[in-house]
């Protein structure tokens, strides 16, 4: 009875131990931005959509204590390079932000790809320098944004907008000459305005960002801790049949835009 009793109270103080732990790390911020089908959120604790969901599964695997907003890219991305412990999804890994972030692993594959109305065959555009020739509608402080200024081209040629949606609009309503965008979040918002994909057309892939992943990463300064349940969760949940399946969908289409 007696090594009952001691097996039993070493149990319930490992018990203990290990949720104090939990318990003591600070709470995980996760921000990310309104881009739907990728992901739909208000600010608090749910999120859905495509992208959404694989985070989500993966922070819930890991028993983090988490708080979700939802702000447009730029403050997000300022948010996750000035402040410990927080999440930021889906962000392009490159040469220039590696140093900037933990990266815990790739959640999107996607493609770019510059648009025009049908309509509007007066717009001459093969190339990017073609494209030079004309308003382009962007995601302010976004990768393609800042992409096409490293490409040359001048503020006055892009029309940078802090939402997705609005760029949309102005380019259907011909204030912008040109967009670039991912096909499955134009589609998604010419669906919700009454639009159809006839009414566009793709003039090209931008060049050199043919296959580029986007990835869930920690701010620098996060809790080792925090880093390490996260990149076990994420193991654990990417190993899994559904989310290699989604992924291996997602790369074969690579119809998704981020940032």
């Amino acid at each position: 009875m007696k090594k009952l009793n001691r097996s039993f109270y070493l149990s319930l103080c490992t018990l203990l131990l290990a949720s104090t732990s939990v318990i003591a790390l600070p709470k995980l911020n996760i921000v990310t931005e309104f881009m739907p089908p990728l992901q739909l959120a208000k600010s608090g604790h749910k999120i859905h959509g495509k992208t959404a969901e694989l985070v989500s599964a993966i922070v819930e695997d890991s028993g983090l204590l988490h708080h979700i907003d939802i702000f447009p890219w730029a403050r997000s991305y300022l948010w996750a390079t000035t402040k410990p412990n927080v999440l930021i999804f889906p962000i392009i890994r490159t040469e220039e932000r590696e140093h900037k972030f933990h990266w815990i692993g790739k959640v999107w594959s996607f493609s770019a790809q510059v648009y025009r109305l049908k309509s509007r065959s007066d717009i001459k555009a093969n190339s990017l320098e073609d494209a030079k020739n004309y308003s382009v509608g962007v995601y302010r402080e976004d990768f393609f944004h800042r992409y096409l200024v490293r490409q040359g081209f001048k503020s006055e040629q892009l029309y940078a907008v802090t939402d997705i949606e609005q760029s949309v609009l102005l380019f259907l309503h011909g204030r912008t000459d040109l967009i670039v965008i991912d096909e499955s979040i134009l589609e998604y918002y010419l669906k919700k305005h009454h639009h159809t994909n006839s009414e566009v057309f793709s003039i090209m892939q931008l060049p050199d960002v043919k296959a580029n992943d986007a990835y869930i990463a920690l701010s620098k300064g996060t809790s080792p801790a925090i880093i390490n349940q996260l990149t076990q969760s994420y193991q654990r949940v990417s190993t899994s049949e559904s989310f290699a399946d989604d992924i291996k969908r997602r790369t074969v289409s690579s119809n998704a835009n981020t940032q």
